[in-house]
């Protein structure tokens, strides 16, 4: 179970010394720097306002939490997985200015870029992007295709599935681009043929947006699948496994984020790797708030 794998990788990480990453000595410019926590920062209030609606607000009202509450969990849960960037090469950093911890990478199976520890895990940064990312996405995939059963209605489910891929790629390309010239992330070893601004601190895979679009789309439709009855495909036949309720919150939160890790890993983890090892040119220099091994 992955959960646990988590709880084990975690826990080891955290017993060797929870590390800072020093952004050194090069200066960053102030109107960037600033504008850079400005949105690391607002994206922590989209967060708290994510969790207290579809997580807290439910629990302290006791009542059971829908498919929208446990995604959100689950997608803060993915935030194990986002060193997996650098699983074959040192191929992608956020900036060491952000509130951070040095990665837990070394510790996932099989790990090949050297010093995991060096890549930056910039801890309110990216536990918000995910969630807002994730859900949001999903959330607005489900709002277009309500909205083209309206309009459209001769339609049919790839032409919708269609438009929520195109919609997703516009978001994910948008968010990336604001991130490169803001200075928070930097894209180190992108495949040169497929980015744009090559060898400099903006380079641009081009492909990012679809991987990422490729993934929100099917979480798309995972959360579809739940308009019915409150529960999604991977979610249905708990009632027959337990009565308690509780545990059934439980099943159905290993269930979604069983589901949700393998179409992130599959869709975009892997094929982002597999360009990265396909660049045949060096890595430009970068300033020390992005270190590098």
């Amino acid at each position: 179970m992955s959960v646990v794998y988590i709880v084990i990788a975690l826990t080891l990480w955290a017993a060797g010394g929870i590390q800072v990453v020093d952004p050194g000595t090069d200066t960053m410019p102030t109107a960037k720097r600033v504008m850079m926590h400005v949105v690391e920062w607002g994206q922590v209030g989209v967060f708290v306002a994510l969790l207290w609606l579809v997580v807290i607000r439910p629990l302290v009202r006791r009542q059971r939490l829908g498919f929208d509450g446990l995604f959100l969990l689950a997608a803060v849960l993915l935030n194990f997985w986002d060193p997996l960037d650098n699983y074959a090469r040192f191929a992608f950093q956020y900036n060491a200015f952000h509130l951070n911890v040095g990665s837990w990478g070394g510790y996932i199976p099989g790990w090949q870029s050297p010093n995991p520890e060096l890549w930056v895990v910039p801890i309110a940064w990216v536990l918000s992007a995910y969630a807002w990312g994730f859900f949001l996405a999903a959330r607005s995939g489900c709002a277009v295709i309500e909205g083209l059963e309206r309009r459209r209605p001769q339609w049919g489910w790839m032409r919708q599935y269609g438009v929520v891929f195109l919609v997703n790629a516009v978001i994910a390309a948008a968010s990336e681009l604001v991130f490169l010239q803001i200075g928070a992330i930097v894209n180190i070893l992108p495949y040169e043929e497929f980015t744009l601004w090559n060898s400099t601190l903006g380079a641009w895979p081009v492909y990012n947006p679809f991987l990422f679009s490729a993934t929100w789309t099917v979480l798309t439709a995972l959360r579809r699948s739940s308009r019915f009855d409150g529960l999604s495909f991977v979610e249905r036949g708990v009632d027959g496994l337990t009565s308690s309720p509780k545990a059934q919150s439980a099943v159905r939160f290993l269930a979604i984020f069983a589901f949700t890790e393998v179409a992130y890993i599959g869709l975009y983890f892997v094929p982002f790797n597999l360009f990265a090892m396909m660049r045949s040119v060096p890595a430009v220099p970068l300033p020390s708030y992005f270190p590098t091994p």
